[in-house]
C-alpha cells in the first residue's frame, strides 16, 4: 500500500459520518481548501497513522455548505466501509492546494455595523447563514437575535474601511415587542 510523507500534506477536514448506503461520506473541511477539493481527485487519509491515497469517483464531489460536502470514493461502496472511515484524518498534498484569491465575500461581513435609513443604527452582524443562497444576517438588536434577509437590492451603502453598511430593511422586522 503506497503511502505518503505527512510533512509534505495539509490537513483539510475529516470524515464526520456515512452519508447513506452507497459508501458515501460526509466531509467537513476548511472553508479556504473547497477550491482545491474542487480540482483535486485524490485525497490522503490517515489510517493507523500513515496517509493513504484514496480516489474521489467521478461525479463522487457534492457541496453541502462552504465547510461540507459528500464525498464517495472509489473503492467504498457500502455504508460498513464508510462506517470505518468516521472520523478519519482527510488530507491533500502541499503542492495540489489552490490558494483562494483573496476576494470581499459575505462571510468577510461578520463584525459590520448595520443601519437603516428610517430606523437608524441597528446593530452588528454577529454571523451570516446561507440557506441555498438565502442569506440571512444574524444581528442583535435592542438585546434580542434577529434575522435580518439580504440581497443586493435592499444594500444602499457599503464601507468595507469603516466596516458600515445601511441596509433598506423590510418593514416590521425590528418590532422587537
Amino acid at each position: 500500500m503506497e503511502t505518503i510523507d505527512k510533512n509534505s500534506c495539509q490537513k483539510i477536514g475529516y470524515f464526520q459520518k456515512p452519508h447513506g448506503i452507497k459508501g458515501a461520506l460526509s466531509l467537513i473541511f476548511e472553508p479556504q481548501y473547497d477550491l482545491s477539493l474542487e480540482r483535486e481527485p485524490t485525497l490522503f487519509l490517515e489510517l493507523d497513522g500513515l496517509l493513504v491515497p484514496f480516489f474521489i469517483s467521478p461525479e463522487g464531489l457534492r457541496f453541502r455548505s462552504a465547510e461540507s460536502a459528500i464525498v464517495q470514493l472509489d473503492w467504498v461502496d457500502n455504508e460498513e466501509q464508510a462506517r470505518k472511515l468516521s472520523g478519519v484524518s482527510v488530507f491533500l498534498k502541499e503542492e495540489d492546494l489552490v490558494e483562494p484569491e483573496e476576494e470581499f465575500t459575505v462571510h468577510h461581513l461578520v463584525g459590520f455595523s448595520v443601519s437603516d435609513p428610517q430606523i437608524g443604527q441597528i446593530g452588528t452582524i454577529e454571523r451570516v447563514e446561507d440557506y441555498g443562497g438565502n442569506l440571512l444576517f444574524q444581528i442583535q438588536c435592542q438585546g434580542k437575535e434577529v434575522l435580518v434577509p439580504f440581497n443586493e437590492e435592499l444594500l444602499i451603502a457599503l464601507d468595507e474601511d469603516a466596516k458600515t453598511m445601511v441596509l433598506q430593511c423590510p418593514e416590521g422586522i425590528f418590532d422587537l415587542e
